[in-house]
Formats: structure tokens, sequence, C-alpha cells
């Protein structure tokens, strides 16, 4: 069957059959799709069954457009405009993971079923869109299903980047295949991320401007004194928006990474950071103690996932392209990699960028990259490595932090109490709502990973013997200060570490036998200089020399060479006393020395034990030797000669020059 675009449905009209494009506005049914509403509005003053009721109007629309088949979903996604601003609705009012409208719903178990059912049917219908071959017979070509949805405004990158915060923490698996298909079919949407990109950099600006730290010019916006506690929070949350936003983007399409950084947002990132976040954090400090500790989570969540995103543009472009590609390949440049990832912390240092630096290597330690890259067998320059570390360490000497954070990766056999009262201070100082108990009990079933708990608390993503426990209130509180770095011990990069270090790649750096044979070769070294303690060369000390024998001394002294006098600084009278006692010795017979045997003795131990081989050797006469050369002419010869003249040419045949007994013949007979 053709595909959609080319494809005609027959349909019977006024008594006649007459074809009908499969993409047609005349399979559009008209329908009042009406817009979601905001959770929000539920304690703002509309009724809670008017806002059910329109939710659940929704939810049969979206159910029945599912329903249509694949020519008639379609043309109603193209054709029907109300229907494309309904789900923009959806995806701009739907309550966040980290949102208060959450809780307003899960305390009305009927509201909060409606919602999640709603959400389902939208995702779905995303899905669909995305998808351009369905079965054998209902499908686009690939050029077409690009075309549609660019044209028609069916997908664009904020519709993604709001998808991907509403869905990506459950669903993240099947948008990053939505969105592979979305960007391989229609390169467009690469250039309206590149714009997207840009647009993030006047975010920060005008975020900065709301704090009067950017002129009002860049920032679009002008500070007019100290904000409000409503302006506050509402700035707060805000910034945690684009932030999650934005991870969640990466996190769920790595190749939209280096497109960010063509963009140069890591260093807009960087410097937003620095200003803003301890600005938020001394204005948050004068609030009240009941509307301070949901802005300080909120504040947490921001920096956690601000730093999360510029490790991920970093490594993008540094650690994880040097993983991917073989060392053994000599076409491909290793050093741009390692340049790229000394330029940006470099810059960091140099900039002065402290609070972003210290935050940021207390959750992904800069040290394991060093460690990492020195592994791969890469050089990297010294001296700009040594500037990063006195840096990091003059920040934190600076800041009154220890200059050795300690590490809570827990242990496979068991963790010690110490560590899990660290692990629990973690956890309360994002949530700080949650009783230790409970986080005791959740530490426990996610193996003692922090990160593990936090995700599943914020994207209500527990077990049900865990839910249970959720909102039990704890008796204290921890108070939290204006700006501290991430606690010490806080490292929720070791579970995004161990996903980029894959078997395959650690069993091909094990293979390399050519750095395990210079290993074994120091190793042998080591062995040897350790041994050796002599103060001279004793190489032939256990070699008998002449007919010096090993046991012939007793002493240590007596093995060592005597002292000889050089002959010209001798005496006269001594010189020719040793003359003497030379030629005496010369005339007694020595015995000769066989330090290298007789190379016939060798031959012949080696013929008698080749015959031996074979099996009852016996030892005979030496085989006799053949004279053919005889005594002069005319004297005559030996009968043995004779003998011997006539083997010899009898037998010429068998060696070389296999005609010589051929033409011997011939020049007899010629002469």
């Amino acid at each position: 069957m053709n595909s959609l675009e080319k494809r005609t449905v027959q349909i019977s009209e006024n008594g006649k059959t007459v074809g009908v494009p499969a993409l047609s506005p005349k399979w559009v049914e008209k329908r009042k799709f009406l817009h979601f509403v905001s959770p929000s509005t539920i304690s703002n003053g509309i009724d809670l069954k008017d806002w059910c009721e329109i939710t659940q109007f929704l939810k049969n629309d979206l159910h029945w457009l599912l329903k249509l088949p694949h020519h008639k979903f379609w043309s109603q996604i193209i054709y029907d405009k109300p229907l494309n601003a309904s789900l923009v609705s959806f995806l701009q009012e739907a309550p966040r993971f980290y949102s208060e409208e959450k809780d307003v719903l899960k305390a009305i178990p009927t509201a909060w079923k409606l919602f999640k059912e709603t959400q389902d049917l939208v995702f779905l219908t995303f899905v669909r869109m995305a998808t351009h071959k369905e079965s054998k017979d209902c499908y686009i070509s690939p050029e077409m299903f690009g075309k549609l949805i660019y044209d028609n405004f069916i997908f664009d990158v904020p519709k993604m980047m709001d998808l991907c915060v509403l869905f990506g923490p459950t669903n993240s698996v099947l948008l990053s295949k939505m969105f592979k298909n979305i960007f391989v079919n229609q390169p467009k949407y690469k250039y309206d991320l590149e714009e997207t990109a840009k647009g993030l950099v006047q975010v920060f600006q005008l975020i900065l401007g709301q704090l009067g730290l950017e002129s009002s010019q860049a920032a679009g916006s002008i500070h007019c004194g100290p904000l409000s506690v409503e302006e506050l929070g509402e700035l707060v949350v805000y910034t945690l928006d684009i932030a999650a936003t934005l991870w969640y983007f990466i996190d769920i399409y790595p190749e939209a990474a280096p497109l960010l950084i063509d963009a140069t947002i890591q260093n807009q990132l960087s410097d937003f950071y620095e200003k803003s976040i301890p600005s938020l954090c001394r204005q948050i400090e004068t609030v009240s103690p009941n509307m301070k500790d949901k802005m300080v989570l909120n504040l947490n969540l921001a920096r956690k996932f601000l730093i999360q995103i510029y490790n991920a543009l970093l490594h993008s472009g540094s650690v994880k392209l040097l993983l991917a590609h073989s060392h053994d390949d000599p076409s491909w440049d290793r050093e741009q990699p390692v340049e790229l990832w000394l330029d940006w912390l470099t810059c960091l240092v140099s900039e002065r960028q402290r609070h972003f630096i210290i935050d940021y290597n207390l959750i992904f330690q800069v040290q394991d990259d060093i460690d990492l890259i020195t592994q791969l067998g890469i050089q990297m320059d010294s001296t700009r490595v040594e500037y990063i570390k006195l840096g990091l360490k003059e920040f934190r000497v600076e800041f009154g932090l220890s200059l050795t954070p300690a590490s809570l990766r827990a242990s496979d056999g068991g963790v010690d109490p110490a560590k899990i009262s660290a692990l629990i201070l973690q956890v309360k100082e994002l949530l700080p709502d949650l009783h230790e108990s409970f986080i005791r009990v959740c530490l426990k079933h996610y193996d003692y990973n922090p990160e593990a708990v936090i995700n599943a608390v914020l994207e209500d993503n527990l077990p049900p013997h865990l839910n249970e426990g959720h909102n039990i209130p704890d008796q204290q509180q921890p108070i939290p200060e204006p700006f501290v770095a991430f606690d010490e011990q806080t490292d929720i990069s070791k579970k995004n570490r161990t996903k980029t270090v894959h078997f395959n790649e650690m069993r091909e750096l094990l293979n390399d036998k050519q750095d395990m044979k210079h290993i074994i070769l120091d190793r042998v070294d080591e062995q040897l200089a350790a041994e050796y303690e002599d103060e001279y060369d004793d190489t032939y000390d256990g070699h008998a020399v002449g007919s010096e024998e090993p046991d012939a001394h007793t002493g240590e002294d007596e093995l060592r060479r005597s002292f000889v006098v050089p002959r010209i600084l001798r005496p006269k009278m001594e010189e020719e006393s040793e003359e003497e006692e030379e030629n005496y010795n010369q005339t007694e017979e020595k015995p000769r020395d066989h330090f290298v045997t007789n190379p016939e003795e060798m031959r012949a131990l080696a013929e008698q034990r080749r015959l031996s081989r074979r099996g009852n050797y016996r030892p005979g006469p030496a085989p006799s030797q053949r004279n053919v050369v005889g005594g002069p002419r005319g004297q005559g010869q030996e009968k043995e000669t004779i003998v011997a003249r006539r083997h010899k040419t009898e037998n010429k045949t068998r060696g070389a020059n296999h005609n010589r007994r051929s033409m011997a013949d011939r020049k007899r007979r010629e002469f």
C-alpha cells in the first residue's frame, strides 16, 4: 500500500464513489477541545467540580482521538488548530514534579487519579504524533513526515523541552527514541535548537536583571529595589524550571550538547550561577521560616540541575569522546578533548568563579576526571592541572571548607553509622520535611544511594510500602544557611559516573598488553635493584676461572683480585725477578682451560645421541676413505684406487650436476 500522502480513500457521495486524499480537511471532525486548567486555580477560587469536569472533557477527547484510523488521526492533527492549542495548554499548565500544585491534587484522590489518566493520554498522543510508521500499511514517508511536523508546528523545540520536564523522569527511554526520530527526519530542528540556546542566554540575563546584577539594557528589566516574598519565590521557581527543563532535555537527547556548546551556553551558565545563587541565598535568609524551607529546597534543586548541565556539556566534548574512540586509532586527535577539559576548568579558576567551581567539585570530583584521563594513557599539561588544583584549594580555604571532601559511596558490605547519618543529612538538605526514620528506610531500600532516594521522592515514584510514611513531619528541621556550598559529603555524581564507564571500554583498556609489559619490566627492575647491594661487579664470582675454584678460599677478601702495582711504577730489580718468575712458570705444563668445549667432541656426542635414538645402536668402525687420486701416472694403481674410481663414475648422477656422467662418456668417445 502507498504511503499516507499518496493514498486515496474511496467513499460514496451522492450515490457515486469518489476518491478522497488520505490527508484532507474532509476527514476533520469538528469538536470543541478545551484547554487544560492549572490545578493552582482550585485553591484560588475555582470549584473543584468545575476543574474535574474540564479535565474529564479533555480526557474523553484524547481517548477519542487515539482511536481514530491512521489517515483520520493525521488529518485531525494537521488541520484542527484548536486541538494543537489544547495539547500545548497541557504542556504549559501541567504541574511539574517539584510544583506545589501536585500536593493540591494529591490531597484529593479523585482529582489526582483523573490528572494521571489525562497525563498518560497526552503522552500517548505525542508518541503517535512522533511515529511515521505505525504498521506495514499505515505509514508516512520519512521526507513527508519531516515536512508535515515542521511546517504545521506539530513539534518545536519548546514543546520538546516541556515534554522532557513532564515525562522525562518516568519515560526517558521512549522520549529519547521520539526525539531521535524527529531530528533525523527533519534536520531543520537543529537550527531551531541553536536559536533556542541564544534565547536561554537572554533568560539568564533577565533573571540577573530582576536581582539587580545585570544592566537593565542587557537584561530587559529594571530592578526596583528588594524583592517581595512572593516575587522571590516566583523567581526561585522560575530558575528551577529553566534548570530542570534544560537538564532533562540534555539527558534525554545528548546529541543536543554540541549545538549548545557552539552557542557558548556553558560560559553563561557558570556566570549566571556565580552571580545569582549567592544573591538568592542571602535574600532567602530573611524570609519567614514557614516559607523559607520550600524556597531552599527549590533553590538547591536548581543548583544541582545547573551543575549537572555544565558537567554533561563538559563531558560530551571531552571524557565521553575519549571513552568512545579507541586510543589505537592514529587518525583521531586525542589531545583536543583534553585541551577542551583543561580550557573550561582553567577558565573557571582564572575568572574566580569560586562558588560555582566549589559546588561543581563537590558533586563531580575534578580529581576523578584527572585520574580517568591519566588511566587512558593521555598526558595532561601538568602546569595547568596544578593551576586548577591550587585554585580549588585556595577557594576552599577562603570559604573555610575542608581541603579533603569525603566520599559517601556506600560499601557493598554494610555502612558505617557515621556514614548513614551523613547520608540522612544529605537527603534532608533537599527534603527537610521528611522524618529521619523514613529516610533511613528509603536509604536501605535504595542501597544507601541518596540520589536515588531524592529522585524517587520528587518524582513520586516510591514503592507502595514506602509511600505510606512519605508525609510524616520531622520534629527537628535543620535551618539552612544563606550560602554554603553543597555539603562536603554530597556525591550525587557517583551514579551517573558509573554509567559513562562501560564494561566494553574497561575490557579494551585491560586488553592493552603494552602497558602491562612495561609494568612487569619495571617491577623486575625494582626487584633486581633491591637485591643488588655489592659495591663491585660480581657477575663472574660464581664461575671457576682458570685453576681458581670457588672453595679454594675461605674468606671474602681472598676471593677478590689482589692489588698489582703497574709495571711502570715497579723498581727495576722487581721487574727482573718477575720476568724470571714468568719464564719459570711458562716452562711448567698448565692444565688446559676447557671454558669452551672442543667443537669436534660436541659433534661426535651429538652424532652418538642421534644414533642412539634409533635403537640398538652399536658403535662400529669408522667408514673407509675412498682414494680416487692414486699414485703417479705410468706406475700403475692399487686395486682400492681402481674400485674407488669405478664407484665414483657409476654414481655421478646422484649429486648435483646430474649430466656429468653422460658428458664424461661423450668426452671419451670423442677422444
